[in-house]
């Protein structure tokens, strides 16, 4: 059965029920130096991050998460060293029609963003927000040599989607290749792991 999202320590996480293993392989390769996501919905993806960082000693990693929508869950998310913010950092507000992934441009409004991901040392974006394509293609201009940027709900095509994916792995695509093509070119992104990334429905990219 595709549920479209597992639990980790109790809270929900909207993720591919092996995400956690290609997750803390993952950061155990890069060792972060900081951490954004844009999604944190009931918040166990972004727990599961900070859980596997500080089984690496990366307990001073700072976490900033952000979301539209504030959950009870919130608060033990906090308890365990991530800042929750609820606030949406992009001029637009997407509508969400189910099914219709809508396209246009998104801009970043909150100031602080900037700099955050421009600090020195690796810094690891994760887009799983109301609108992907969006989030993806505002923030990787931003990004520095080196930086990683994720997105969820991600197959290359919507043919691959509806063949290998839908009623099987994944039954969400919100985002594909041709949506970020250009920006990837244009900003020198590269894939990450490609295949790994592909089996849990998110493309992981970093700037060369």
């Amino acid at each position: 059965m595709i549920k479209g999202y597992t639990l980790y320590k109790g809270l929900t996480t909207q993720q591919h029920k092996d995400f956690f293993e290609v997750l803390k392989n993952f950061l155990n390769e890069i060792k972060p130096s900081r951490v954004l996501e844009i999604g944190t919905a009931e918040g166990g993806f972004i727990l599961a991050v900070r859980n596997i960082l500080d089984d690496m000693g990366l307990n001073e990693v700072p976490i900033k998460t952000f979301d539209v929508v504030n959950y009870e869950s919130h608060e033990k998310l906090k308890k365990q060293n991530i800042e929750v913010i609820i606030e949406n950092i992009f001029n637009e507000k997407p509508k969400f029609f189910w099914g219709l992934v809508p396209i246009f441009s998104l801009s970043l409004k909150n100031k602080e963003i900037k700099p955050y991901i421009q600090n020195d040392g690796t810094t690891v974006v994760f887009c799983d927000g109301v609108y992907k394509i969006g989030e993806f293609n505002c923030i990787t201009p931003l990004l520095k040599k080196g930086d990683f940027i994720l997105a969820h709900d991600y197959v290359d095509t919507w043919q691959k989607y509806k063949s290998n994916f839908k009623n099987k792995i994944w039954n969400w695509c919100e985002i594909r290749d041709k949506d970020i093509s250009g920006v990837s070119k244009k900003e020198n992104l590269e894939f990450y792991n490609k295949s790994e990334f592909d089996k849990i429905v998110w493309v992981c990219k970093v700037k060369k």
